[in-house]
């Protein structure tokens, strides 16, 4: 009998529909996945050759709902897993319940709650910033140390994140959250280079597999817009980096933090107690000698961590967003050129058609562009040269 599988996961995403789910399935798993965007799921599945043996719809954010699901379909899974964001603690709780390997829900709920994250980390004596949380409603703090970052206190993908200079700019952006409902988290804005930090863990050793240095648009947005990997800041700082995550208590399965590299050392910007995004977990999987989808799901069956290689070729990542509205009517292609020094790879993101609005945050990416190759001076010609050809035109 084959060994059975849950993903849990909210909308659409190719990290499950191109990484996790195929990696499941070629590990020989009975998959179910549980999803609140079923239909999107289905027709996906339904152009490609092997999917997951059933898709289920219920409330993902509730736990309980996942629990009562499963059980009547008699389906005792031995792995439960999920890639989202919103997902870790309520995944953990129904692993908890399971009795399968999994996270400790408060320590997702502390990663993914950043007010939260913040008081574990003054809990912890561990670098952190000044920071403030305010509901809906609410007035504004006194004495808030200009300028400040301003985000939702459970964001994603650096939506809706502004540097606020003053008051004046920060009641702007508080109205605006006013009429969303929604809580936001004021911290102190700290100069210094953006890196990351990816780690591997089995509960009881994380390993560091390696970071990207990350450049960012132009203030008072934060989109990231290019990723060197091991560049200079995330192997200098990569192991002051992995002991603040360990005693934190991400230590198991996959995570991605991102990290302010200051004079005094790291500071802790977010921790997502998940695979790593925009199409650099598939850079990963193609870098390194193991699959990185595998490894993680096999973390998740209580696989303990074996040996891994971690060496690579150098890598670097670029993005391009647009930065005005209308319909997209022409574009670059995908294409792949593989070099004998240099692999260079274009995936356009955006489809002709596609109705655009900015957002200012990874949603507004038009095409992803990807260089691998032994120097990092090869890399950065090679990205130079080729960005110049890539072009649109939006309505």
């Amino acid at each position: 009998m084959k060994p059975k599988m849950v993903i849990i996961t909210h909308v659409e995403n190719s990290a499950v529909t191109e990484g996790f789910i195929p990696a499941a399935l070629k590990l020989g798993y009975d998959l179910v996945v549980i999803t609140d965007h079923k239909l999107a799921y289905k027709h996906y599945f339904s152009m490609v050759e092997k999917g997951p043996k059933q898709i289920l719809e219920c409330d993902v954010f509730n736990p309980l709902a996942i629990i009562d699901l499963l059980d009547g379909h008699a389906f005792k899974p031995s792995v439960v897993f999920s890639n989202s964001d919103h997902l870790q603690a309520c995944t953990a709780l129904v692993a908890e319940y399971f009795s399968c390997p999994g996270k400790n829900w408060k320590t997702c709920y502390k990663s993914k709650n950043k007010a939260q994250m913040r008081e574990e980390l003054r809990r912890l004596q561990l670098p952190s910033i000044w920071s403030e949380m305010c509901f809906a409603g609410d007035p504004l703090p006194d004495n808030i140390p200009y300028p400040v970052i301003a985000k939702p206190r459970e964001g994603v993908s650096s939506l809706d994140v502004a540097l606020c200079q003053n008051e004046a700019e920060l009641m702007n952006y508080h109205k605006n959250f006013t009429n969303k409902k929604m809580p936001i988290l004021m911290e102190s804005y700290i100069e210094g280079e953006l890196f990351t930090l990816e780690t591997l863990g089995d509960g009881k050793q994380v390993i560091v597999v390696g970071g990207f240095d990350v450049s960012l648009s132009a203030l008072p947005h934060f989109i990231e817009t290019r990723a060197i990997w091991n560049g200079e800041k995330s192997h200098l700082y990569a192991q002051q980096a992995l002991e603040q995550i360990k005693q934190f208590g991400a230590n198991f399965g996959v995570c991605h933090s991102e990290f302010i590299a200051t004079a005094s050392g790291p500071v802790l910007v977010e921790i997502n107690y998940r695979s790593i995004g925009d199409k650099r977990e598939f850079l990963l999987n193609e870098l390194l000698s193991f699959d990185w989808f595998e490894t993680i799901l096999q973390i998740h069956a209580g696989k303990p961590l074996d040996t891994l290689d971690t060496q690579t070729p150098y890598a670097l990542i670029q993005y391009f967003p647009h930065t005005n509205d209308g319909h997209l009517i022409s574009r670059s292609e995908s294409f792949i050129d593989d070099q004998v020094d240099t692999k260079v790879s274009y995936q356009a993101l955006k489809n002709l058609g596609d109705r655009l609005t900015v957002s200012h945050s990874n949603k507004d990416y038009l095409g992803v562009l990807t260089v691998i190759g032994q120097s990092k001076h090869t890399l950065e010609q090679a990205a130079s040269s080729v960005a110049k050809t890539i072009s649109w035109e939006i309505s």
